[in-house]
């Protein structure tokens, strides 16, 4: 099992050996619920302890309206397929942040709870590290954005608990238990099928106990 300390000092040694002319970009991935986010800001939290300018960015706010994401025909493969704006995600955001460690973009970001778009500005100087958190980043077509990937190991029972504690959904138990089952995590498993997310992963940080 990997602790939280091997991971920052892991993810340090890696930045100092990065010779790349981009920023260097960590990926953090899991299951939902599984502790991305907590384990990706305990991470930004270290390293800015260190010195460090960090961008830290949830790919969250990127998904697609749910009449889009969420629907019942073949609901794994379109929510894995359909659920975020992935090209804007890339293309507006993360190249331009790697190439240049600069960005003020604004954009539309949606509250998901809500379904409904907002206008956003993104504001960053002169970063050192870029880290992205977020479900399905590790599909085969994204790996080379990244130059180190860390999965949140946790499974579907330890998550569940946490999704609900948090509800980010903001929607009653048993609604929020039922689109956990039909839409969120038969799309994990489909990712799990075709794109083998944990293999791809350069670290695999066991978070079924720790948050």
């Amino acid at each position: 099992m990997n602790s939280i300390e091997e991971l920052f000092k892991t993810v340090i040694q890696k930045f100092y050996a990065h010779t790349a002319d981009h920023v260097f970009t960590v990926a953090i991935s899991g299951i939902d619920a599984s502790g991305k986010g907590f384990i990706t800001k305990l991470l930004e939290d270290e390293l800015k302890k260190q010195g460090f300018k960090i961008a830290n960015i949830n790919v969250d706010p990127w998904q697609n309206p749910i009449p889009v994401r969420l629907q019942r025909e073949n609901a794994a493969e379109n929510f894995y397929y359909h659920a975020f704006r992935w090209y804007d995600f890339f293309t507006r955001l993360i190249i331009p942040l790697q190439n240049n460690r600069c960005i003020y973009p604004e954009t539309m970001l949606i509250r998901t709870w809500a379904d409904e778009y907002y206008p956003f500005t993104y504001h960053y100087r002169e970063i050192d590290i870029l880290l992205v958190e977020g479900i399905f980043l590790f599909k085969k077509e994204f790996l080379d954005f990244y130059d180190w990937k860390i999965w949140i190991d946790c499974s579907f029972e330890n998550s569940l608990p946490r999704a609900i504690a948090r509800n980010s959904e903001r929607l009653d138990k048993a609604r929020l238990i039922h689109d956990y089952h039909t839409y969120y995590y038969p799309a994990q498993q489909y990712h799990f099928e075709i794109d083998d997310p944990g293999a791809a992963a350069a670290f695999i940080f066991d978070n079924n106990n720790y948050s």
